[in-house]
């Protein structure tokens, strides 16, 4: 796969490489996301000079530095520089300016200060703008009392996402045009979701950083509904950026071509990469979630230690903090924690709702007046983030980057953004040239579904017996001089066993082989789920074959089996005496499960007492979870006095391949 840094001038429609400069200026929206704060290495140290420190132009005497700007090896900009190597001039050919926590007034003062003849520049812009440090700290790592600064930040940062990002990303864009080459490209990423929100496990873990402190009645919680709150809001920034992109894309003063890069949907719905997965109890690093893509607090300090600082008792939703300061429970020295805490954090709470109204959350900063108001201190100061200018607690030396790095991607999620950037370059690039984008080969891929925590299943005896018959059948009926078909048919429709194989054909490809076909179902009958599985359950799965001109596929279609699936078939059975006829009740699972019991209950019934079987009714139920883990039910009419010979002793139920442990009821 080529990554170019910039490309020659040639007509020869080929996506070629000559060197000349690489850009990046960046923001992020905690401290810096394309800084890479915690991605990786410092690149910088207090007390050392760097190459890459610069004073930002035009009078503006400040050094900003490798370790002032929390720039690390793993960010996305190291990582794409790495990628295209030699093809980056040596003496500034690639530029980093990207500094943790800057806006976009900063961000435009960044592309002011580039040095022209650039071939491609990549930032990231939005998330300081819409005050997001204030938000997630407020949020999730300080949610204690009334916590009207975190209700009122989150709902303005809402309404004016689209107002404040759009135009301000815009103006950037348009400071590029001095500085990006006619056939140069820029690519502005958007961000990623950082919740998974299909469980409410990270309710009982230890957002807080004060979650040691008894402050267990003023807890706000990381909610399901507060993470999609959070989450919209990732959304509706991205939305914001891309708006911008098309209105520059469309811009004939933009002299370059400007695209957006989308990663958001690789982390939130291929990968399990977000915080708060179920796959995870809160551990950072975790072994079960090793596609983590961001860096969270260790949110589970030790094993049972909820209950070892007393949380879940002291958290309960009916004491107030009142209620917690006049109980016993503490003790004076912990309710006098309590009271400076809160009165702290009461003074956060009047801080911000004093700076709301002067913030940029109601007034949108030109970047560009942001720049004219620092050379020139009588112009009208831009708006901040509310809270801006309050107490440092810090006392000048800043937050410490192991704090900062929250919320930030990982080393992963930086490799994600890189890879996604680059493709969007050269989809540019291609276009500039006119012709097709360079892909990736796919190589052959061997996928057992239920090693993606498929929960379908069907029998693989049944499987085994029609997949031959299958490829005759796209053999004797595929499309004919027709390229790229697909060919599937279903067996076993409105059962449990219902199942499907599918052929799809790809990269201009037309001929079909049907021992190729049947070598490649085989394989995924019985090359997956072979491990502890004596009933010879088969989940299914995927096969790509020469670089994906094949796809083979075995599809089960019933998601509500009994799960785990059983390891042996089990039921049920009551006959009972009617003077003239017995009547019977029977369900099952893991056997009859194809054939309405018309192939293997029936015969078995009649060998045993003959025929006379009457009322015969069969049905496979739609959830069995509603059923005791049933799968069917069948009830029928006997001759009197069966029970003994043919369903006490199991003999029908066995013959057919199950199992009831015998049969109630007074028949004889």
């Amino acid at each position: 796969m080529m990554t170019p840094a910039t490309w020659n001038g040639s007509s020869d429609g080929q996506l070629s490489v000559t060197a000349t400069r690489l850009e990046s200026v960046l923001d992020g929206w905690n401290r810096c996301w394309t800084a890479g704060i915690g991605a990786g290495r410092p690149l910088g140290h207090r007390i050392t000079a760097d190459e890459v420190a610069i004073r930002v132009p035009d009078g503006l005497e400040e050094i900003r530095d490798n370790f002032k700007c929390s720039r690390y090896d793993m960010a996305y900009p190291k990582v794409i520089e790495a990628q295209f190597g030699a093809h980056v001039e040596k003496d500034g050919g690639f530029q980093y300016l990207a500094c943790s926590g800057d806006r976009s007034e900063q961000i435009y003062q960044q592309a002011k200060a580039l040095k022209g003849n650039l071939d491609f520049v990549t930032f990231t812009s939005g998330g300081n703008d819409l005050c997001l440090a204030g938000i997630i700290k407020d949020c999730i790592m300080v949610p204690y009392f009334k916590n009207s600064a975190c209700e009122t930040v989150l709902a303005k940062a809402q309404e004016n996402v689209k107002s404040i990002i759009t135009d301000n990303i815009k103006q950037i864009l348009g400071a590029l045009n001095d500085k990006v080459n006619k056939d140069g490209i820029v690519v502005v990423n958007g961000y990623a979701q950082f919740f998974d929100t299909s469980s409410n496990n990270c309710e009982e873990q230890s957002w807080d950083i004060l979650w040691f402190l008894p402050l267990g009645a003023s807890y706000q919680a990381l909610t399901i509904s507060r993470r999609k709150t959070f989450n919209q809001l990732v959304l509706d920034i991205n939305k914001a950026i891309r708006d911008a992109v098309d209105e520059a894309a469309k811009d004939d003063d933009i002299k370059y071509m400007v695209g957006y890069s989308e990663w958001d949907h690789w982390v939130a719905e291929e990968l399990d990469a977000q915080m708060c997965s179920p796959s995870s109890n809160g551990d950072y690093p975790d072994k079960n979630q090793a596609d983590m893509h961001f860096i969270k607090p260790d949110t589970h300090p030790w094993w049972n230690w909820g209950n070892d600082v007393g949380r879940d008792e002291l958290r309960k939703r009916d004491m107030d903090l009142e209620e917690l300061m006049s109980s016993t429970r503490l003790s004076d020295s912990q309710k006098r924690q309590v009271n400076r805490l809160k009165a702290v954090m009461e003074a956060c709470d009047r801080n911000i709702e004093a700076t709301l109204y002067d913030s940029i959350l109601y007034k949108s900063p030109s970047p560009n007046a942001a720049v004219k108001h620092k050379l020139n201190p009588r112009d009208p100061a831009p708006p901040g983030c509310p809270g801006d200018g309050g107490a440092d607690m810090t006392f000048g030396l800043g937050m410490p980057d192991h704090i900062g790095e929250n919320f930030h991607p990982n080393e992963a999620g930086h490799l994600s953004i890189a890879s996604f950037a680059l493709a969007e370059l050269m989809d540019l690039r291609s276009i500039k040239l006119g012709v097709d984008s360079p892909s990736c080969a796919i190589k052959d891929e061997f996928t057992c579904f239920s090693s993606t925590d498929s929960k379908y299943y069907v029998s693989g005896n049944r499987t085994n017996e029609n997949y031959k018959e299958f490829c005759q059948e796209v053999a004797d009926k595929h499309p004919s001089n027709t390229i790229n078909w697909s060919y599937s048919t279903p067996y076993d429709k409105g059962t449990p066993e219902e199942h499907d194989y599918v052929v799809t054909l790809g990269n201009g490809v037309s001929a079909f082989d049907k021992d190729q076909c049947e070598e490649s179902m085989k394989k995924i009958i019985n090359s997956c789920d072979t491990s502890d599985n004596p009933m010879n359950w088969k989940g299914g799965g995927r096969y790509i074959r020469s670089e994906g001109d094949y796809k083979y596929e075995l599809n089960p279609r019933r998601s509500n089996r009994p799960w785990p699936p059983p390891k042996n078939p089990y039921g049920r059975c009551e006959g009972w005496y009617k003077v003239f006829f017995s009547q019977y009740e029977v369900e099952g699972a893991g056997f009859s499960t194809l054939d309405y019991g018309q192939k293997s209950m029936m015969p078995n019934m009649d060998s045993c007492y003959g025929l006379g079987t009457t009322a015969w009714k069969f049905d496979y139920h739609d959830n069995p979870g509603d059923h005791n883990g049933y799968e069917w039910k069948a009830s029928f009419n006997t001759p009197i006095w069966v029970r003994a010979r043919c369903w006490k002793n199991n003999k029908v139920v066995q013959a057919a391949g199950g199992w009831t442990d015998g049969c109630a009821g007074n028949d004889a």
